[in-house]
């Protein structure tokens, strides 16, 4: 897992682009119960609307738990590929997907998809989360953030 993620900072970090978009979100999840999620996504210009997209999400209580003490804490590694289509100057609807890696316990890794607006820098979006190696668990969230041009 660290080797990925060094792997994948020293590719961005290698790549000297212009408009590099930072992200910081807010919001719901459900999977059997309601939780928060908050997080942050780095996103780096490539071409034709197309973006590559790293994140850091942080969520309370995505799975199921048999009591009202149990509070579960994630950390999800999320890596999109973004394709933006714009729908006119101040909105842009942005169609996200990729794998991610769920680094609060073992053997969390899926796919995520996200589908959100942009208007002006601030957007909202709904996200879906895929564990593709346990017991497939899922996790749907909605998301409020504000988008800073670096």
């Amino acid at each position: 897992m660290g080797k990925i993620i060094i792997s994948l900072f020293l590719i961005v970090s290698s790549l000297s682009i212009n408009g590099i978009e930072l992200q910081p979100y807010s919001g719901i999840i459900y999977s059997h119960k309601w939780g928060l999620q908050t997080g942050a996504d780095i996103g780096f210009p490539l071409k034709n609307n197309f973006y590559f997209q790293a994140g850091l999400m942080f969520y309370s209580n995505p799975e199921p738990t048999y009591s009202y003490d149990d509070c579960r804490i994630g950390v999800n590694l999320p890596v999109y590929m973004q394709y933006r289509l714009p729908i006119n100057d101040r909105l842009k609807m942005n169609i996200n997907v990729g794998p991610y890696f769920g680094i609060a316990s073992v053997g969390q890794i899926g796919v995520a998809s996200k589908i959100g607006f942009d208007i002006s820098r601030i957007n909202f979006s709904l996200s879906y989360f895929q564990n593709c190696v346990t017991d497939k668990f899922a996790v749907l969230g909605l998301s409020v953030g504000y988008k800073f041009v670096l």
